[in-house]
């Protein structure tokens, strides 16, 4: 196939079977094929996949999920959320990625998504104000709007929970981590400052988010079906975390160490999804708050090949390929780098999951998102006998 080709279209090829994704996740025996993960698609994505389009703007729920809705807006909203589900079964995924009641109010700023295929309506992608937020005192601290963690509502859980096939689970999502969360409602540069200006605040802040995330957690976890906790939370750039490692050992380590205890005593799965280089803190990560696996990863940074030699011993690995070529590269080229990934990551048929570097993004050829999936029924049949 050319890189203009319109890719495989998958019938289901496989059952669900999310023990399988567990044992790989916890590195047990015996060996079996390798799942697919990712943190979650863009709805540019599901869209195009799937050829149909959302009946209902998924970023007004993802952003304010206690919204009131009327009847129509009711009706579209379990019909995306049926498609979603549809997405994940027939992509051969074992669960389904679905948001949490946890949001809180932010500044975003928009521009137009330069993406061939679109996200939201009117062709716009929301950005993050990195240079301010609504809490720049204590004054604004007092007079934020916090929701109660007792009238937090998780519709989306609880619908998928009695929708997902047989075989499959969820994955509970907080749409943005403490860290995230405590810079957005700063701005990163204003954050930044008030580490040295108002410890004291940041601190504040800091606690307050890691509260409610907790809260989240220790709700979610008591839904039917919900077998999985992604903790997602950027930390890092390029060449290092984005503020000091001590920083994130003070103010948000402890509330992932919680989090972690509570979906592990709860019997589910505790994911880490951080984008960047947070190699300094990941020994921590493993040893000190005990997560189950690592997702998000990039060639310039590091191989997920070699994060494997490193850390795929204690840990599971959790896709890899990498976003620019999957966005940039040819269909010929994500699959020689798919089998090469598989190559030294899944011949143990255990403790990888194939997926891409971050996310099943919009800017994303469908061709080159489906040809890295079908790259892995492929390698799965030839080594395991079954996709």
């Amino acid at each position: 196939m050319n890189a203009q080709s319109p890719g495989p279209r998958f019938a289901v090829q496989r059952q669900p079977d999310f023990e399988n994704l567990r044992r790989t996740i916890l590195r047990q025996g015996p060996p079996g094929s390798v799942p697919f993960f990712e943190l979650f698609a863009d709805p540019g994505m599901v869209e195009a996949v799937l050829e149909e389009k959302f009946p209902v703007n998924l970023h007004r729920y993802v952003e304010e999920p206690t919204l009131e809705f009327s009847v129509d807006e009711l009706r579209g909203l379990m019909k995306s959320l049926d498609m979603y589900v549809r997405f994940c079964y027939e992509m051969g995924y074992d669960y389904v990625p679905m948001v949490t009641g946890f949001s809180l109010r932010r500044s975003l700023k928009t521009a137009a998504d330069t993406a061939g295929v679109q996200n939201w309506p009117g062709g716009q992608r929301y950005w993050q104000d990195e240079a301010t937020g609504p809490i720049q005192s204590w004054a604004d601290f007092e007079a934020y709007p916090w929701p109660k963690a007792e009238e937090m509502s998780h519709a989306g859980l609880e619908y998928v929970s009695a929708r997902v096939p047989e075989g499959m689970k969820i994955a509970a999502f907080m749409f943005g981590g403490i860290f995230e969360h405590a810079t957005w409602l700063m701005g990163l540069q204003s954050f930044s400052y008030a580490l040295r200006d108002q410890p004291d605040l940041v601190e504040a802040i800091c606690q307050r988010v890691g509260e409610l995330a907790t809260a989240t957690v220790a709700q979610a976890v008591t839904i039917d079906n919900v077998a999985m906790v992604f903790l997602s939370d950027d930390l890092g750039f390029y060449s290092g975390t984005l503020v000091s490692p001590d920083v994130i050992r003070r103010h948000i380590f402890p509330h992932y160490k919680k989090i972690t205890d509570i979906t592990h005593q709860a019997g589910r799965l505790l994911i880490f999804h951080s984008c960047g280089n947070v190699y300094k803190i990941m020994d921590e990560a493993i040893d000190d708050i005990g997560v189950d696996a690592k997702h998000s990863f990039e060639d310039k940074i590091m191989p997920v090949e070699e994060v494997y030699r490193r850390w795929g011993d204690r840990i599971a690995i959790l896709g890899g390929v990498d976003m620019h070529l999957l966005a940039a590269g040819t269909e010929e080229q994500v699959r020689a780098r798919t089998r090469q990934i598989l190559e030294t990551c899944g011949v143990k048929g255990t403790g990888y999951c194939l997926g891409t570097g971050n996310t099943a993004a919009n800017y994303i050829p469908k061709q080159n998102y489906l040809a890295m999936l079908d790259e892995g029924h492929r390698w799965n049949r030839e080594h395991f006998g079954t996709s």
